[in-house]
Parts: C-alpha cells; structure tokens; sequence
C-alpha cells in the first residue's frame, strides 16, 4: 500500500523542482488557513501564483489533475485569498492566478496548467 502523505510530499518536491527549472521563484509551501492548504506559493514574472499538486501512482480512474473538484477549487481560492489579505493585497486588484501541477508516476508525466482555478 502506498503512504498517500509520503507520495504527495515526494510529489511537491518534484513539483517546486520543475517549477524552479521554469522560471518560477517559490515564495512559500503548505499555506494553511481555516479554509484549506495551498501546496506551493510562487510568482511567474510579476503575477502571484497559487499551485495545487496533484500526484497518482496509477491512470485507475483518470488524471491527477481531475482530482480538482469544485469542493476544492472553491477551497483553495478562499485559501488564495486569505492569503494575499494577510500579505496586504487586495485580491480585486492584484494580479494573481491558480495553477495546477499534475503529476503522473505512472507514465513518469508532469503536466502544468496554467489557470486551471478561476473565481468566475
């Protein structure tokens, strides 16, 4: 049996690596708010980036990135906020996105996708 803590650990590590590699400076990881967790917190150029990261060891039952449910999209954009609120920034009139990154074992894939989370 696979420890689901350690996969998802493993998982943001592989993650803020490939993240680094493309240019994205990590500001912070595991933010957590009576809303949820956000998993990795960057900035792509001048705009703030949230990341989810979502990891299988296995293609049973579809993609890593499809574990985003509406429940946690909802989450993690209250989680977003509260965030940019605690660091003074109107979340109206900041430029910011959610990202998710997914991350394949299976077929050794990491896929990366931009704005996968809106508040609209």
């Amino acid at each position: 049996m696979i420890n689901t803590h350690i996969l998802g650990q493993s998982a943001e590590d592989l993650a803020v690596e490939y993240l680094t590699e493309n240019k994205v400076r990590v500001v912070d990881r595991n933010y957590r708010t009576r809303f949820g967790e956000i998993d990795i917190i960057g900035s792509d150029s001048k705009q703030i980036v949230f990341f989810e990261v979502k990891a299988k060891s296995t293609s049973d039952f579809g993609k890593p990135y499809e574990m985003v449910t509406a429940k946690k999209k909802r989450k993690i954009i209250s989680t977003a906020k509260s965030y940019l609120l605690e660091k003074k920034i109107n979340p109206e009139g900041s430029d910011w996105r959610i990202d998710v990154v997914s991350i394949d074992y299976e077929n050794d894939q990491i896929e990366w996708i931009k704005s996968a989370v809106t508040d609209k």
